[in-house]
């Protein structure tokens, strides 16, 4: 099966420090940080990627989503009492 520009797979990929090699990441200023989100994008302009970091929810530096999503990659889910 084919895949349309439509249906292709978007990955955002969102970072606290630079990596030497990422020179196209475009900074996010989110919540009351005065330290940039470098957003970089595979499938969409990274423009628009910054954009969708940029609107997501959460006072903090990174957005509420990614903090979740982060704890979960790392610790796994909450296991039952």
């Amino acid at each position: 099966m084919r895949r349309t520009p439509s249906s292709a797979s978007r990955v955002i990929e969102v970072a606290k420090s630079p990596f030497r090699t990422a020179t196209h990441a475009v900074p996010v200023l989110h919540g009351s940080s005065a330290r940039p989100l470098l957003v970089t994008a595979a499938g969409m302009p990274a423009a628009d990627a910054a954009d969708l970091v940029r609107d997501m929810a959460g006072r903090y530096r990174l957005p509420d989503t990614l903090r979740r999503t982060d704890t979960l990659a790392r610790t796994g889910p909450p296991q039952p009492p």
